[in-house]
């Protein structure tokens, strides 16, 4: 080992201090250079051993405690949601489970018919087809050959037929709901002797209207979502709708339908079937001669109802400018759709019969009774007058009734008081509903007679300051004609149930209003008013005996605040025939030209309807004259 390679001596000095000894014969020796050795550092001083610190637990024993606690009252947990799933409710997550592996195809329900009161079709649902296309698979250069072929079956322009087989899509709804053989004639069309690629029909249904604006308002419309809006359609939607069904079936995880999986049907049940009150053929009739007198008059509208004297049943229930229901652009905005128990008018002189009655009631007239009548009267404040310029006369109170004297009215309604003549307008139904089965009835304006001032009195009994409908018009005189007694009207005669059983509309209880002597003599008093000298001449029908009142109501000026001078309500209501009441009719027209009163208008129009009426339901003609009362006195 050499020198250079031993280890350093710490314990005495290094060699290199030392002067060497040469030998003088040898070669002097080649000095080299030891390399330096680096110094280890000082090994570091070992620390004393740490002295063990011990854990402090204290309260292990509550700690071990409340552990075993807890996971107890989780193992609970677990363990009792276990048992309701496996036990009480293992039915209701197993069904789960299959549903969610469940196809569920709507069979939908057809929705039940509407006829009138002898059977005839209103409203039924029949099977239709919808034309849709596939753009993708027609030719463009074929799109306009298509349009031209289709424009005249499906009702569209070729132009618009054409951009729907543009679009960049695989679906386009070229025509609803049509009938099937207009369906086929589409399947049957051909280019270049091949059927059109693209063009399919779908089953359907629609909703029929065969009567198009006959009884529309009667009857109401269905909506785009299938459910009835206005009219019977709206009140009977849930019997008419029936209930949808449905066929479910089993797919296996990849949605592909399982065969062997079980099939589950639960069946439609189709609509029922609702019978009306009212007569197709009466009730074209009423509406055509309706809309003859609107135009001829040029008035603003007009509203007709015909009752059954006895049952108070709706024959016929007509409005002016009436609508499709299959085709809704024919409703105009703001329209109402049934006016004859949505839109309310002041009667006017129709009225007068509540003083007449219940002074007749209250035995402090006869229709003989004289009454000493000027042209005008202060009373309340204001200035009422006869519509018609005649000295201080000498009237009988028929003679009042027949020539509408609205001061010999106010007289006689003077006789009756206040709180009497309020209660006999309640009697017969003025300011209430009447419960007939159509939506959006209005219960007409009757003020409380708290509110009355001297100047309701003036104008109540001659039919201002209070406001009802057609229909409410027509049950005060059905009241009459029934001897007294009101029947509420109804327009539904029974219905018929999806399992084929008949359900009656329940008759309403008659309301006793009049004794019958006072109200057939109330009708022999109305006769006068269609005899020479009354105001309603124009309604009176040869060999049939005719009780009526005419009425012209001014209509209030929204511009004044006041009643106007111009715009009127003409009204009439009238029995026949008298003397063996059948039917009862209630005419108003609204605001014709001219300053025409009801006599003039409402009057003729009761005699058309009427007399088609007595002839179409075979009444036979009067047996006996009318009585003829003075009706003044010289």
């Amino acid at each position: 080992m050499t020198q250079h390679d031993r280890a350093p001596q710490h314990d005495r000095a290094p060699q290199h201090d030392r002067a060497p000894q040469r030998d003088p014969g040898s070669r002097p020796p080649v000095q080299r250079q030891r390399p330096a050795v680096p110094r280890r550092p000082a090994a570091p001083r070992p620390r004393p051993a740490r002295r063990p610190v011990g854990i402090r637990l204290g309260r292990s024993r509550r700690r071990l405690w409340a552990g075993v606690a807890a996971v107890s009252l989780l193992l609970s947990v677990v363990f009792v949601r276990l048992v309701w799933l496996q036990g009480m409710d293992s039915a209701g997550y197993a069904l789960a489970a299959s549903d969610e592996k469940r196809e569920f195809v709507t069979l939908h329900a057809a929705r039940g018919s509407i006829v009138d009161r002898n059977g005839v079709p209103l409203a039924y649902t029949a099977d239709a087809k919808d034309i849709v296309a596939d753009p993708t698979m027609v030719d463009p250069g074929n799109r306009l050959d298509y349009a031209t072929m289709l424009s005249p079956l499906i009702g569209k322009s070729v132009v618009a037929i054409a951009d729907q087989l543009s679009l960049n899509s695989r679906y386009a709804l070229l025509a609803t709901a049509l009938s099937p053989a207009a369906a086929n004639q589409i399947e049957a069309l051909r280019l270049d002797g091949k059927p059109l690629p693209g063009i399919f029909a779908q089953a359907t249904s629609q909703r029929l209207y065969p009567g198009k604006t006959t009884g529309a308002n009667v009857i109401g419309l269905v909506l785009s979502d299938g459910l009835g809006a206005e009219g019977i359609e709206h009140s009977y939607d849930s019997l008419l709708k029936g209930a949808d069904g449905s066929v479910s079936y089993q797919k296996d995880s990849v949605g592909n339908v399982n065969p062997a999986g079980p099939i589950k049907r639960k069946a439609a049940i189709d609509g029922g079937t609702v019978r009306l009150t009212i007569d197709q053929d009466l009730q074209f009739m009423t509406q055509k001669y309706l809309e003859d007198t609107v135009k001829r008059t040029r008035a603003k509208g007009g509203q007709v109802t015909v009752l059954d004297a006895r049952t108070g049943q709706v024959l016929a229930l007509a409005a002016s400018s009436s609508f499709n229901p299959q085709d809704p652009a024919s409703i105009k905005t703001g329209q109402s759709l049934n006016p004859n128990v949505q839109q309310v008018f002041e009667p006017g002189s129709v009225n007068k019969i509540v003083a007449i009655s219940a002074a007749l009631e209250k035995g402090l007239i006869t229709p003989r009774t004289v009454l000493t009548v000027p042209q005008t009267v202060h009373t309340g404040g204001i200035t009422v007058r006869d519509a018609w310029w005649h000295p201080e006369q000498k009237f009988t109170a028929t003679g009042v009734l027949a020539q509408s004297s609205n001061v010999g009215t106010l007289a006689i309604a003077d006789m009756v008081g206040k709180q009497s003549f309020n209660e006999y307008l309640q009697r017969f139904g003025v300011g209430q509903k009447t419960g007939v089965e159509l939506p959006g009835e209005s219960a007409g304006l009757l003020p409380a007679i708290g509110s009355w001032s001297d100047s309701s009195f003036a104008n109540l009994p001659i039919g201002q300051g209070v406001a009802m409908t057609s229909l409410q018009l027509a049950s005060m005189y059905q009241t009459v004609a029934n001897d007294g007694v009101r029947v509420p009207p109804r327009i539904v005669g029974s219905v018929t149930n999806p399992d084929g059983s008949v359900t009656p509309t329940a008759q309403p209880a008659g309301v006793r209003v009049l004794s019958t002597p006072t109200a057939r003599t109330l009708r022999t008093m109305l006769e006068s008013v269609t005899l020479k000298g009354g105001t309603g001449v124009k309604a009176a029908i040869p060999g049939y005996r005719v009780a009526g009142k005419t009425g012209t109501a001014q209509q209030p000026d929204p511009a004044t605040g006041r009643y106007s001078d111009s715009s009127y309500w003409l009204t009439f209501a009238g029995v026949a025939p008298a003397d063996n009441p059948r039917f009862t009719i209630a005419i108003m027209i609204d605001k014709p030209a001219g300053g025409m009163h009801g006599g003039d208008v409402a009057a003729p129009l009761f005699r058309q309807i009427a007399s088609y009426e007595l002839s179409a339901a075979k009444i036979a003609p009067s047996g006996s004259q009318s009585v003829l009362v003075p009706l003044t006195l010289d």
